[in-house]
């Protein structure tokens, strides 16, 4: 018996242990799959047992900031910042450091990002930091808005979300798109609203996961609402740009500008069919019991959302007049490719025409407490996420049809009583 144990005590200990890069492998590859709560398991597991570890850190961060965490995901940032030098190897302290200034200027922490964004624009995305550092000079230190606590917009019937927003003496209506990164303006928008200190800033993603070259500015004194926000930053893209965000052509009335998630995400945002309103407000936070996480992936909102049991991603995209579902989202159904059946719709693309694209039809969805039955979903290419999946599009179809509202990286979806 002596024998037999200390034979298996020898195996075990022959077994080859986990090394942090392997766990955090593993954490990628879950994490490609949607798999957030597995990869933040192991992550946190590494950072535990590895405190000293530089990926540990970055992975960490990147979690912290895929689920709106833009405090910690800096700190955790900072430490991997720390734990490289500490090994005494700062070939990448440039990039750690340029990826430390994106997370400042995203948190709204302006007078602290320019250093670090200049010390990384070394990096392939160099012109686009640059542009960022000196667009941080134009904006206060830290955003903070001030105001009334509720501020409530109506809506007219088959309109798409709009709020009146304003620039000194100047109220314009902006559009609601949580599908676009940042606020956004059309060129000739943004020579009349007088944006300061624009400079090329690279390319953003447009509605279909392509990349687009924008310009960033300050925009001073804005006020979203009756809420005084003061000077914000924002991208500038040509007119056109702005007429193709949706893919499905959407309303007659073109926006010149956008209200984008980095705005939407310092407030409540509350869409109410039953009011015919949209509403902002201070941040409060969420129940857990009562809502979803939210995921962040390149400047868009993802919501979990339940088709016949399976868990995907779509993007929350106030922008979009169509629900639609990706090709891994469609591999990802109990059928995969058989449920697709042939059909045509009108897609809007940079080079405009007709596309083809099939379609899945007779769906139930569930998204937090909203249930959609019946739903027809068209299969459309989109650019595939690198570190996370692009399930799919929540658009204004199923949107419109229940109560959303967005806090702190939380969603509540609930359908009219």
């Amino acid at each position: 018996m002596l024998l037999v144990a200390a034979s298996l005590a020898a195996c075990r200990s022959a077994q080859p242990v986990s090394t942090p890069a392997e766990q955090l492998e593993l954490a990628a590859s879950a994490l490609r799959e949607g798999r957030l709560e597995e990869a933040s398991a192991l992550v946190a597991g590494v950072r535990q047992r590895h405190p000293e570890d530089v990926q540990a850190a970055q992975w960490s961060s990147f979690l912290a900031e895929l689920t709106w965490r833009d405090d910690h995901a800096i700190r955790e940032q900072q430490a991997a910042i720390r734990n490289l030098r500490s090994a005494g190897d700062q070939s990448a302290e440039a990039a750690l450091r340029g990826r430390l200034g994106e997370l400042l200027f995203q948190a709204g922490r302006w007078g602290e990002c320019a250093e670090p964004l200049s010390a990384g624009a070394a990096a392939t995305d160099g012109e686009r930091r640059r542009a960022f550092a000196a667009v941080a000079g134009w904006l206060p230190s830290v955003r903070k808005a001030s105001g009334p606590i509720v501020t409530e917009q109506r809506l007219l019937p088959g309109d798409a979300a709009e709020f009146v927003c304003g620039s000194g003496d100047r109220r314009r209506p902006f559009a609601i798109d949580t599908g676009t990164s940042m606020t956004t303006l059309g060129r000739s928008f943004a020579d009349e609203l007088e944006v300061r200190g624009r400079r090329p800033a690279g390319q953003a993603l447009d509605s279909a996961g392509r990349g687009l070259p924008v310009e960033v500015g300050a925009l001073l004194q804005f006020e979203v609402g009756d809420i005084a926000i003061g000077a914000v930053p924002v991208l500038v893209v040509d007119d056109a740009a702005l007429r193709l965000r949706d893919l499905f052509g959407g309303a007659e009335r073109v926006p010149r500008g956008v209200l984008g998630l980095d705005l939407l995400a310092a407030v409540r945002l509350t869409l109410d069919p039953e009011r015919q309103s949209v509403t902002l407000e201070l941040p409060q936070g969420l129940p857990e019991g009562q809502s979803v996480q939210c995921v962040r992936v390149d400047g868009r909102c993802l919501v979990p959302v339940f088709v016949e049991g399976v868990r995907l991603w779509f993007v929350l995209d106030t922008g979009a007049s169509h629900s639609s579902l990706s090709e891994s989202g469609l591999r990802r159904l109990p059928g995969g490719d058989r449920r697709a059946v042939p059909a045509f719709r009108r897609v809007r693309t940079v080079g405009g025409g007709m596309v083809s694209v099939r379609e899945v039809r007779d769906l139930v969805l569930r998204c937090s407490e909203a249930r959609f039955l019946g739903v027809t979903l068209p299969v459309v290419a989109r650019g595939a996420g690198a570190t996370f999946p692009i399930d799919g599009v929540l658009g204004v179809d199923l949107l419109s049809k229940c109560r959303v509202t967005l806090d702190r990286g939380r969603a509540r979806f609930s359908t009219p009583s």
